[in-house]
Formats: C-alpha cells, sequence, structure tokens
C-alpha cells in the first residue's frame, strides 16, 4: 500500500477538483426548495448525494478492495472486516454552499483501521487543492505548506466551530468564547471543519476548535494539518475523541498546551 501511496494520491486530487467542479456547476443553478433536514440545523442537499455517488464510484476504481464511510451513506459502510477505507464528506460546509457563502469542500481520505494514510481537501470556492500523504508532507495546489510559527496565544488567530447540538455545547462554547475573546488577534467561525484544519495546516489561522462532529469532517484535513507540522487531539491532549470528531483541538502545535488549559477551564465553569 503505501507503495502505491503517490500514484493513489494523483488519482484522488483530480477526483476532488472535479468533484469541485460539479459543486460549483451545480450552484449556480442550485434549488434550495430541494434542501432536507437530517436534524435541527442539520441540512443535505441532493448536491451532497449525487456528488457523493459520484466520488464512491470514481474510488472503487481507484482501490476496489477499500470499504468506506461516508456521511451520505449512499454505499455500505465498512465492516470489522475491512482493512482499508475511505472517508468521503463530498460536501463539507453544506449550510455555506445553500447561502452561497464560502467555503465549502469535498474532503477524501484513506484510512487503515490504525491510522490515516493520506487526506485531500478541495475548497471549491477558492479552488484551493490541499493534500498529503503519510510521511510526503503536505501542500497546496502543489506547493509545499506549514502551520505557522505563532507562539503568542495573544496575536493568534483562531477558529471555534459552534455545533447543532446548541443545547449540550452552548455554555461550553460561550465559556470558551468567552475566555479567549479580546485575548487572541480574533475569532471566526466559518462553517467548513475540514478547511478549518486546512487552513491552520497552510498557516492562515494558528487555533481550531470544534466538538460534536463526525468522523468525515476531519479525517482529511487532519492528515494535512499533521504533514504540515501541526498538533491534533481532543480537549484532554489525546487522541481518544478526535478521530471521532467529538472533540477536535487542532493548533500549530506551538499554542497546543495553553489552548488546552483554556479549554480545560472553559469546561470547569461549565
Amino acid at each position: 500500500m503505501m507503495r502505491d501511496l503517490q500514484r493513489i494520491l494523483a488519482e484522488v486530487k483530480a477526483l476532488a477538483v472535479e468533484a469541485g467542479q460539479f459543486i460549483a456547476g451545480q450552484r449556480e443553478s442550485f434549488d434550495a426548495s430541494k434542501v432536507e433536514l437530517k436534524q435541527s440545523h442539520d441540512y443535505v442537499s441532493y448536491v451532497d448525494k449525487r456528488c457523493e455517488e459520484m466520488v464512491v464510484s470514481c474510488l472503487r476504481e481507484i482501490l476496489p478492495e477499500a470499504g468506506f464511510i461516508t456521511e451520505e451513506k449512499t454505499v455500505e459502510q465498512v465492516d470489522e472486516q475491512t482493512a482499508y477505507f475511505w472517508v468521503v464528506d463530498p460536501l463539507d460546509g453544506t449550510t455555506n454552499f445553500i447561502h452561497d457563502l464560502a467555503p465549502y469542500c469535498v474532503a477524501i481520505a484513506l484510512r487503515s483501521k490504525t491510522e490515516i494514510l493520506l487526506g485531500v481537501v478541495y475548497e471549491v470556492t477558492r479552488r484551493e487543492l490541499y493534500s498529503a500523504a503519510k510521511g510526503m508532507g503536505a501542500f497546496l495546489n502543489g506547493r509545499p505548506i506549514h502551520v505557522s510559527g505563532q507562539t503568542n496565544l495573544d496575536q493568534a488567530l483562531v477558529m471555534i466551530g459552534y455545533p447543532y447540538n446548541a443545547d449540550g455545547w452552548r455554555t461550553f462554547c460561550l465559556n470558551l468564547t468567552g475566555r479567549l475573546y479580546g485575548h487572541c488577534a480574533s475569532i471566526r467561525s466559518n462553517g467548513s471543519a475540514e478547511a478549518e484544519l486546512c487552513y491552520v495546516a497552510s498557516g492562515k489561522i494558528d487555533v481550531y476548535v470544534e466538538s460534536f462532529i463526525q468522523p468525515w469532517d476531519v479525517a482529511a484535513g487532519a492528515c494535512i494539518l499533521l504533514e504540515a507540522g501541526g498538533c491534533v487531539s481532543d480537549h484532554a491532549g489525546t487522541d481518544h475523541e478526535w478521530e471521532s470528531g467529538r472533540q477536535v483541538v487542532a493548533t500549530n502545535g506551538l499554542l497546543h498546551r495553553e489552548v488546552l488549559d483554556e479549554i480545560r477551564q472553559a469546561e470547569q465553569a461549565n
């Protein structure tokens, strides 16, 4: 598998761009009346489903033996016997897409049972192709990228995601925002977890925190961030929760311990 990673990565990059072009074309004639509600304030469109079907079909040709974990579940999901599987979010940032607001992405990761092997994120509105494979570095449109060298949280640009499960996370999010507001360069929230992870990877931002999302929201972007020299963990500073998306703390590594301390205090204030 490791010998084939470069070939697989090249094919996945081309597929992500193709899928992104499909999404961009659909946005021009998008019919908002066909949007469905999965849960409170969590939407899915016919574009998500059609894009996933296209991506899954092509990934089957790239690596026939691999299984799938996908957001829209248009394909049978992996079982315990699957050695390799794709983790696919065909349209990360659906709410942004519906409202014609950047960013929104195609995200594809390949992983084994124990590790993520490659990640590709195509941010449609900026035509930015982020990619990485294990041990091969991280890239944006073919150019190497690296996390920022920011060591001062007071000067750091922070992104916080606000979960759909407001009842479960409102207090924590407000506490963390309150702790950081006025004590960092600024706070943003852009509505696409994969994009935010890639922005940390490329040094555009320094910190990203979100909870109560899903594996397909983080797998590709986390691979890219780690290859760019960054750090990803859960709130406790371990990898126990982040791969599930339950708790994601992503930084340039230099700020990680300080951010975890802010999170701990925000949790204790609940």
